[in-house]
């Protein structure tokens, strides 16, 4: 039995009573009449409520999907363009040595080149004057007769390999300009995919508040209509019943809105950034020191991303740890960040999972560790099997 068909039951009983009652109850039986109908606009207002709640709630599960296969690709994109930063230094390199070389063999042509065109110069009478005798003569035009053509080739050839060289360059570059275009497409797309959540939940936050007012002032309407001589005495238990499905729907957006519980995220959650796990939980550090989290070295002025949904309850300096981070996703878990250039986040602030929250230093350096832990109730555990098997993979944890 809903709610509605509660209220009809009070009507009648209020009916049935008010046909064998005095007239002074007639009052009570009007206030009743008052209290359904409030009752009723109550009941359809936190039933429009519920449905937008649910509706948000699916918009924002969308937006998270959306900016985590966003985050995915960003990452994809940096691997690219490290590898063809790295191709271009290759290619610079051979492009370098292939110029030394053309310059090389343009020398050697051109000293061949001059002899042969001081000897066309000479009158013929001139070769008879020569020290050397005609034999030797004829010989060496025809040395140079067919050296020449072969340095001409090698010329040629070697101007196409650095032609070649040249055009591969052109094109990596290319290709860098669009992956650098599309990385700076999908972080715009992402800021406004962040900002459009931001507002989604803001606006569930006023729908539950506003329900929560709702519910309030139902419980005093209730409480108002038992006061009139017991008549929902009987009823009460079916009222509680359809308030609890009436809820139904909020409570389902209120979970959806959460996803699912931190600890239900075991072996699904991504690396804060990209990188190659080089230091191990419970690992000796050193002196006997055994490290309470793990370290990735990653590469220059990476970007760092929180691993789920939180609320950050630290950011700022910390004793040796340098700049600190540290997120609540509740449940007891935090997620504890160390060791990065900047931290892009302010104190209370709301996250949503796989959004951007620092960046590594930017400085060439032979490392660029970040440090991780994940504690529960204040103690650390080991954040490996936590980690996505994609990106425990890749770090060769």
């Amino acid at each position: 039995m809903d709610l509605r068909a509660a209220i009809h039951g009070l009507v009648l009983v209020l009916a049935i009573t008010a046909a064998t009652t005095v007239s002074g109850d007639d009052e009570n039986a009007e206030r009743l009449d008052a209290l359904e109908s409030e009752l009723r606009e109550t009941a359809d207002a936190r039933d429009a409520l519920g449905a937008e709640a649910a509706a948000i709630a699916d918009e924002l599960d969308l937006l998270r999907a959306r900016m985590l296969a966003s985050e995915q690709e960003i990452r994809e994109l940096e691997t690219g363009l490290e590898e063809i930063a790295e191709t271009l230094i290759v290619l610079q390199e051979e492009l370098v040595v292939q110029e030394l070389a053309f310059a090389l063999q343009r020398e050697q042509l051109g000293d061949v080149l001059a002899s042969l065109q001081r000897i066309a110069r000479q009158p013929a009478e001139m070769l008879i004057a020569m020290p050397t005798s005609p034999t030797d003569t004829h010989r060496t035009a025809m040395l140079l007769a067919a050296i020449t053509p072969e340095l001409d080739r090698r010329a040629a050839k070697l101007e196409q390999t650095m032609r070649s060289l040249a055009e591969l360059r052109d094109g990596m570059a290319y290709q860098e300009a669009q992956r650098l275009a599309s990385l700076s497409a999908i972080h715009e797309e992402q800021a406004a995919a962040a900002e459009t959540a931001l507002r989604k939940s803001e606006l569930l936050a006023g729908i539950q508040r506003d329900d929560e007012t709702l519910a309030q002032r139902q419980d005093e309407l209730m409480r108002e209509a038992e006061s009139l001589k017991d008549l929902l005495a009987g009823l009460q238990d079916d009222a509680d019943r359809a308030a609890e499905a009436r809820d139904t729907a909020m409570s389902a957006a209120i979970e959806a809105l959460a996803a699912t519980s931190f600890s239900a995220q075991k072996g699904s959650l991504p690396l804060p950034a990209q990188g190659e796990i080089v230091v191990s939980f419970r690992q000796d550090t050193g002196n006997g020191v055994l490290s309470d989290g793990i370290a990735l070295n990653t590469p220059s002025g990476s970007r760092l991303v929180t691993p789920y949904d939180g609320q950050v309850v630290y950011a700022g300096p910390f004793s040796d740890y340098g700049h600190l981070l540290i997120i609540d996703h509740g449940e007891g878990y935090h997620t504890v960040l160390a060791g990065f250039a900047r931290a892009d986040v302010v104190l209370g602030q709301w996250l949503l999972a796989g959004e951007p929250v620092g960046v590594m230093a930017s400085e060439e350096s032979d490392e660029q560790l970040l440090y991780v832990e994940l504690r529960r109730n204040g103690d650390p555990i080991n954040p490996l099997p936590w980690i996505a098997a994609r990106d425990n993979e890749v770090s060769g944890g």
